[in-house]
């Protein structure tokens, strides 16, 4: 029985994020969305949609004009499922297994076409990945929460 809850908080984790370069997942599917207009130091508008998890993690998808989601942003409890929040980029990210810099409790992967930040230990994680072609005029990646 034990086994079959876990299971089912996992799925209804992954369920409920984006991955970068791609749309917002449908507020319906997740827990409570809240969405904020928001624009860059260069005047550029784009969207911060925030979610707490079922596992408590804080998710924040950063999404531009089109609806497409360029950067991300988490912290909680638990290790993200980078699997999930990098989507297609997750490939690209376990292939700079040799280019990571940091320790185990920091880590920063700088693959040029993406970038994500890491850190944590038990109990406390955050972190947060950026597209730097996508990113809007203005957005400054070290300011996301």
């Amino acid at each position: 029985m034990k086994r079959i809850i876990l299971v089912g908080l996992l799925l209804a984790t992954r369920l409920a994020l984006a991955a970068l370069a791609d749309q917002p997942m449908d507020a319906t599917t997740t827990t409570p969305v809240q969405k904020t207009a928001a624009t860059t130091s260069a005047g550029v508008a784009y969207t911060d949609i925030s979610r707490t998890l079922r596992n408590k993690t804080q998710v924040h998808e950063f999404a531009n004009a089109a609806g497409t989601v360029f950067a991300v942003s988490w912290s909680g409890p638990f290790k993200a499922d980078l699997k999930q929040l990098l989507g297609r980029h997750f490939q690209e990210f376990q292939k700079s297994q040799g280019q990571r810099s940091g320790n185990r409790s920091h880590e920063r992967v700088d693959t040029g076409d993406m970038v994500v930040v890491s850190s944590g230990h038990m109990g406390a994680f955050e972190g947060r990945a950026w597209l730097p072609s996508q990113l809007p005029a203005g957005f400054d990646p070290e300011e996301m929460k």
